[in-house]
């Protein structure tokens, strides 16, 4: 009998144990009961609150009712009842659609009961919210596959063996995910580079961890250049310790192509032409030895310095010099020729422009100004713009089109024949011209040998307004352009109608003289 009692004694205690594991457990858990048809029989307070309702409100309710008509009435959701009824554990994961749950998944663990006769009598379910979990799996999964569109990726182990990588990363380097998987990331860079210590400690540096990042030379299928703008990222395990890389991407090579191309024209503008950099209120930042050499100044004596030490004090001065500065300052651009002072006091002129350089969002920063020397070509031309003066002072100047049309013509020139600008201009040059000389032959033939550039000179018998008779010392100078073609005609000319007229007297006087008395 004590034995029996001693027995049944173990046996409660083992039980009450028991029972108290279950309740510690229930309390730390959302758990649910349900029969081998999948109706709750029974749920605590932690499932309650999981699906958003009273244990009251749920019992007797079907088990589908918490999931979507989708999953319910699926094939899998019917043979997850019948793995059940057949006495099978199962473990998966649930998207609750519970009135006033939100969405919410949930990790269960599903425990057939059996009684003594070996049948399922019941189910127990075991929940955990997993939703915060699977939201932030969601988001980190929507930024990868943002991340895969939008830019090349490829996978490495630790010793850089491809592993992986997407299509964006194949279409960059021209190959096919079967030529690259499992080969070694040195078939991107030359033979030198692989057998460089630098490439060496670039991997060391990645198997310890480090993030590496950069702009980086690489070469595609047949050797074709690719620059990519790159970040190498190890990928850690649970230990702390990488396991991985994973290399995100941006193909830069045209804007690589664009920017040495860019880099190449400066280059050669610098070589060719004076270049000075300024800040926006004139301050000399930067000068390149073109520039310097032409103004006779090294560079530290005018970094730093505005850039009125260039222009003489009457004209620093003056308000359209500061308005100036503020127009580059605003942005404008500016191009003309330009008189400058050099070290020495010499009068520089320049051909030059002035660049306002802006910034990412269009605000100007500083000013770059291209300039060449064109002092000799100036003083050609202020000497040949006083040659032409004079001649203008002291002879008849008229300029035709090729087709013998006046274009314009000096008061000399007026005076002698006698007419005002208005009367000539737009008409032919025959007006001066007797009649019968404008239809002959010899007229065409001058008009044709000048428009064929041929250069004409010699005295000419011209009719002023009037009529009256006017004899010029004339020649007809064909004006070429830069090709050498024939544009325009101007006539320089001399009266000599009063010289002409002595000499007729003379001439008049000699035969009477001569005839016998």
């Amino acid at each position: 009998m004590s034995d029996q009692t001693t027995t049944t004694g173990s046996a409660d205690e083992l039980l009450a144990e028991l029972q108290s594991q279950v309740e510690a457990y229930e309390r730390g858990s959302a758990t649910a009961e349900y029969s081998p048809e999948g109706r709750i029989l029974r749920a605590n307070d932690a499932f309650a609150e999981l699906v958003g309702a009273d244990p009251a409100e749920i019992v007797g309710t079907e088990h589908r009712s918490l999931v979507s008509p989708e999953v319910s009435g699926s094939a899998e959701y019917a043979g997850l009842w019948e793995q059940l009824r057949s006495g099978s554990n199962h473990t998966g994961e649930f998207r609750l659609l519970w009135q006033g749950s939100g969405d919410r998944w949930i990790r269960s663990s599903w425990v057939p009961v059996k009684n003594r006769a070996g049948q399922v009598v019941k189910v127990i379910e075991h929940a955990l919210d997993v939703t915060e979990g699977k939201r932030a799996a969601a988001d980190a999964q929507g930024k990868i596959q943002a991340i895969s569109r939008s830019q090349a990726v490829i996978e490495f182990d630790l010793d850089g063996h491809i592993l992986d990588a997407n299509e964006n990363f194949l279409a960059v380097v021209g190959y096919g995910a079967d030529e690259v998987i499992g080969r070694h990331h040195r078939m991107f860079v030359s033979p030198d580079t692989a057998e460089s210590a630098e490439y060496a400690d670039f991997w060391r540096r990645l198997r310890q961890g480090e993030f590496v990042s950069g702009e980086f030379h690489r070469y595609g299928k047949q050797g074709r250049d690719v620059w990519l703008q790159a970040t190498y990222n190890p990928i850690f395990g649970p230990d702390g310790k990488p396991w991985k890389v994973v290399k995100f991407a941006s193909d830069v090579t045209e804007a690589k192509t664009r920017n040495a191309d860019f880099e190449g024209k400066v280059t050669a503008i610098r070589r060719s032409q004076a270049v000075i950099e300024f800040d926006l209120e004139g301050t000399v930042l930067e000068a390149n030895d073109v520039f310097l050499g032409l103004m006779g100044y090294r560079l530290e004596e005018i970094v730093g310095r505005h850039h009125r030490i260039f222009v003489d004090a009457a004209e620093a001065d003056r308000p359209e010099y500061r308005a100036f500065w503020e127009k580059l300052g605003r942005g404008e651009f500016h191009s003309a020729e330009y008189r400058r002072i050099a070290k020495d006091g010499r009068e520089v002129w320049i051909r030059a422009t002035y660049n306002p350089i802006l910034d990412a969002d269009g605000k100007p920063v500083k000013v770059v100004k291209f300039a060449n020397d064109v002092t000799a070509e100036k003083l050609r031309n202020v000497e040949y713009a006083g040659r032409l003066a004079a001649i203008d002072r002291s002879q008849a100047v008229i300029e035709f089109d090729l087709d013998g049309r006046i274009l314009t013509a000096n008061e000399n020139f007026l005076n002698t024949v006698g007419y005002a600008l208005e009367e000539i201009v737009g008409r032919h040059h025959s007006m001066f011209c007797t009649d019968e000389y404008a239809a002959s032959d010899e007229y065409r033939d001058l008009w044709a040998r000048l428009r064929n550039g041929e250069f004409r000179s010699g005295r000419f018998h011209r009719r002023g307004k009037d009529g009256r008779d006017v004899w010029l010392q004339s020649s007809y100078n064909p004006i070429l352009d830069l090709s050498g073609r024939p544009v325009k005609v101007i006539k320089y000319a001399y009266d000599v109608t009063e010289q002409v007229r002595l000499e007729e007297q003379l001439n008049a006087r000699a035969e009477h003289l001569s005839v016998p008395a």
